[in-house]
């Protein structure tokens, strides 16, 4: 019975011990979706698998600490119609995360350009020399450019309540970017300008546009030519215009030799302020999606002004009733090995 007694007494002391370790205080993020229907997550690595629509995985993806898992917001379409993510909380912080609209790049576009502008130096000429109807017309196609439904590979608050997100994305953008550009001249040259040039079944060169556009200039600035020709000819030189200035551009893009890195962008809310989080500067993941062998090549960090990172998880230091506990089970111990020499 006395030694049915001492180990229960071990026992429960032990229990105590473990159990005031585990239950050390810890300050965990939550995430809530606005739409669940619109998100997809990836579940990492190179053979990874997708689940849609499921926000327990989605949580664990934002929170594991591995970047290549993922959350994409709003999958249905690379276009968003509206603002689809997550809210997360931890304490008193909260931070809104979503896809980005076409009514979002109205408000930052003219921020991203810059920023793109000034990180791939030889584009800046190229823009500098585009009249104001093109600068109008290739701002006009950020929103087709299929960057506003990120993929999110982590999220955490900072010390100050600040926000650091991991963007998953491609290494080089390049081709998505001349996709565009190509699209977008083949549209304007089956819109009307294919009309100008009778002769040719494909589209022209920018040295064939400058040609066509002297020739207009001419008769504009021909006595002969009348008031109402003139007004329709001069639309076609700026119509011209845009388009040779757009074909310049997609040359510049073809003969450029580096990469070009360029991250999805999310909407970042919190602490009453409005963000666009992005970023030029990727670090290859070393993985690629599992579906389509190119994709998740790249992450991209980006943070909140300011942002200061959590300190590191530091051992836990047990409570004084961890300690008494520790040291009844030692207690019972010494008593057992008296008992056992004296009856010896």
């Amino acid at each position: 019975m006395k030694m049915t007694f001492q180990k229960l007494v071990i026992g429960a002391s032990m229990a105590i011990g473990v159990s005031a370790l585990a239950t050390a205080p810890a300050h965990a993020t939550s995430f809530s979706f606005n739409n669940p229907n619109e998100i997809k997550t990836y579940t990492g690595g190179s053979n990874g698998s997708f689940i849609a629509n499921n926000t327990v995985a989605a949580s664990q993806a934002l929170s594991d600490g591995n970047a290549s898992s993922n959350v994409e917001l709003w999958y249905s379409t690379e276009n968003p119609t509206s603002n689809v993510g997550f809210t997360a909380t931890q304490g008193n912080y909260a931070a809104t995360v979503s896809s980005v609209t076409a009514n979002d790049w109205n408000s930052f576009g003219s921020q991203w350009l810059g920023d793109l502008l000034s990180t791939y130096t030889p584009f800046q000429s190229v823009w500098n020399g585009f009249s104001a109807n093109t600068k109008s017309l290739v701002t006009s196609y950020f929103p087709l450019l299929g960057m506003g439904d990120p993929n999110v590979g982590s999220f955490q608050f900072g010390q100050n309540g600040g926000v650091e997100l991991t963007l998953v994305g491609h290494l080089d953008v390049k081709t998505k970017l001349s996709d565009t550009l190509t699209t977008k001249l083949n549209d304007a040259w089956n819109g009307g300008v294919k009309s100008l040039f009778p002769t040719l079944t494909s589209l022209p060169t920018a040295l064939e546009v400058q040609t066509k556009i002297s020739a207009l200039q001419l008769l504009v600035n021909s006595p002969l030519t009348p008031a109402a020709t003139k007004v329709t000819l001069q639309a076609q030189i700026t119509q011209l215009t845009s388009f040779k200035e757009v074909l310049s551009l997609k040359g510049t893009l073809t003969t450029y030799q580096g990469e070009i890195g360029a991250s999805e962008i999310a909407k970042v809310v919190t602490g009453g302020q409005t963000y666009y989080a992005y970023s030029f500067n990727p670090t290859a993941s070393g993985i690629t999606a599992s579906d389509d062998g190119v994709s998740y090549s790249a992450y991209y960090t980006w943070k909140t002004p300011g942002y200061i990172a959590p300190p590191p998880p530091s051992t836990p230091v047990p409570e004084p009733s961890v300690i008494l506990g520790l040291l009844g089970v030692a207690g019972v111990f010494t008593t057992r090995r008296q008992v056992k020499k004296a009856s010896i």
